[in-house]
């Protein structure tokens, strides 16, 4: 099956970023779990917006998460920042590296 990504977004008021990234690297410093390749804090530079971009081996093992019926990390980071998260879902059609 296809790689999926998710995007979280959210508006967080620019003195809680750097606490944002604090909780993000403090989340990801263990490792990540075998589900997810790879996951990016993104910042717009024109806006207060950030979002968390992770890409998960599949479909299913993204949904298994979400069946466990715990926030997500990057949905609660963005919440627990002040921010009302938007949660995208796509699956990858082409990847090129």
């Amino acid at each position: 099956m296809a790689e999926t990504v998710t995007l979280v977004t959210g508006r967080v008021d620019p003195d809680r970023h750097a606490a944002v990234v604090r909780q993000y690297e403090e989340g990801t410093a263990q490792g990540l779990p075998t589900a997810i390749e790879e996951t990016f804090l993104l910042r717009n530079p024109d806006c207060d917006q950030l979002a968390i971009m992770t890409v998960w081996a599949t479909r299913q093992e993204l949904d298994a998460m979400l069946a466990t019926g715990e926030e997500p990390f990057a949905r609660r980071l963005i919440r627990t920042a002040g921010g009302t998260p938007e949660v995208h879902i796509f699956d990858v059609v082409l990847r090129v590296r």
